[in-house]
């Protein structure tokens, strides 16, 4: 009797914090007005090392990350920054094609943070640099809560200044962190450029 008065409890706790959506953005935008000097720009792959460290954690509520995660957030945030249309955005086929040319690793060039070789390395004036936190899927029979959690910075290759950066962390029931991800890079650009205008 005791446990499954127990187990009841437990479920309402999980019901209860899975009806409660989590999310925290936060946009800083360092423009000058009078400069208009980036007009191209590269979205690199995100780094995701903390997160396939951690690829899948829990016992009773399993956590699993996202394997591609560096990769599709870097799709994602190149595809939002195109509909933006206030920069020629490199695809990224071309990003991954320029850097094969080099015969160099994306990862590493992002690590070395020598934004002046790839910017010259890609010919672009900019380039977006960003840290998942979080982007997986935790699930349990009756529960699932999408996260997703990144940083990113745009870095101006000539001057090697921060244009903007982006901070994002959301988390919400029964919503595939694929999904969520979408929904809040577009969040996340439209806060953007309304900042920027």
């Amino acid at each position: 009797m005791i446990r499954q008065i127990g187990l009841a409890i437990l479920s309402m706790v999980v019901f209860c914090a899975g009806c409660k959506t989590i999310s925290t953005s936060t946009i800083n935008v360092n423009l000058d007005p009078s400069d208009r000097s980036v007009k191209t720009l590269a979205v690199m792959r995100f780094d995701d090392k903390f997160i396939q460290d951690e690829a899948v954690k829990g016992l009773i509520m399993k956590t699993i990350s996202n394997p591609d995660a560096g990769e599709m957030l870097a799709d994602m945030m190149t595809d939002e920054l195109h509909r933006w249309g206030n920069y020629r955005i490199l695809s990224r086929s071309e990003v991954k094609n320029k850097i094969k040319t080099s015969d160099a690793k994306e990862e590493n060039l992002v690590k070395l943070k020598d934004y002046a070789a790839l910017g010259k390395m890609l010919n672009v004036d900019a380039v977006v640099i960003g840290k998942i936190h979080k982007f997986g899927l935790s699930n349990m029979a009756v529960y699932a809560r999408g996260s997703v959690s990144f940083t990113a910075e745009c870095i101006d290759t000539n001057k090697g200044k921060m244009l903007w950066s982006m901070e994002m962390n959301e988390s919400a029931p029964y919503k595939d962190e694929v999904d969520l991800a979408i929904k809040i890079v577009k969040e996340a650009v439209e806060k953007l450029k309304k900042e920027t205008e």
